[in-house]
């Protein structure tokens, strides 16, 4: 299990594509331990409150007199659009399913 944290300042394109990115990677990956199973959930719920906040960021503009910056980031496809996302979703809920076959066949 690892906790990752990325620290700022973004703006709102910024802020939502590392938003979208670790939290896909979360749901495919934070479910593969009985700790991590448990933990998982919360931190998506965490995540989704934090987006909002992400979300109501300023949009992305350069800096007045034309002083060098870094092009935002490209925020991506909406998290529920992003298959790793989709496919990560789907595994608690494929557990349950086979837990429920398990123990209604035995």
């Amino acid at each position: 299990m690892s906790f990752l944290h990325v620290k700022g300042p973004f703006c709102r394109n910024c802020g939502l594509s590392v938003f979208r990115d670790m939290t896909a990677k979360t749901l495919i990956g934070g479910w593969w331990g009985y700790v991590s199973f448990i933990i998982t959930p919360i931190t998506v719920l965490i995540n989704l409150t934090r987006h909002a906040k992400v979300a109501g960021l300023a949009a992305p503009m350069p800096p007045p007199g034309g002083l060098p910056y870094q092009r935002p980031a490209d925020p991506g496809a909406p998290l529920l659009t992003r298959p790793i996302a989709i496919i990560g979703a789907m595994v608690p809920l494929l557990l349950l399913v086979l837990v429920i076959a398990v123990n209604l066949g035995g």
